[in-house]
């Protein structure tokens, strides 16, 4: 049997290591909550009539407006809602490798 190449072994175990649940959580939400300004200040300098119907947000984030202050409480809630969804994102998918790579030794252990 031919040893592996060191290079390849370490970056199978980057590949394979487990995400930061909260740097992931904590990307997610300041890139929803960085969005949605961006999106707000953007929509009220092009279309100040409010056509767009970014009102509706306020059903899912309390507090959202498109004005200053609620404009900072939408950002506020889609910091929580991303960092939510980046935090199980991150969760899950370490959840399936460990659940992957145990049925992978099981499987080795009753092979031999």
């Amino acid at each position: 049997m031919m040893n592996p190449d060191p290079a390849i072994e370490y970056q199978l175990a980057l590949a394979f290591a487990p995400l930061d649940k909260r740097a992931l959580g904590f990307g997610f939400g300041a890139a929803f909550s960085l969005l949605l300004t961006v999106v707000s200040i953007v929509s009220l300098f092009v279309d100040p009539s409010h056509n767009v119907p970014l009102g509706l947000l306020n059903r899912y984030f309390y507090g959202y407006d498109l004005t200053a202050f609620g404009i900072l409480m939408g950002a506020l809630w889609a910091f929580v809602a991303g960092f939510f969804w980046g935090w199980f994102g991150a969760f899950a998918r370490n959840f399936v490798f460990a659940f992957w790579l145990m049925l992978l030794r099981i499987r080795s252990d009753f092979s031999t």
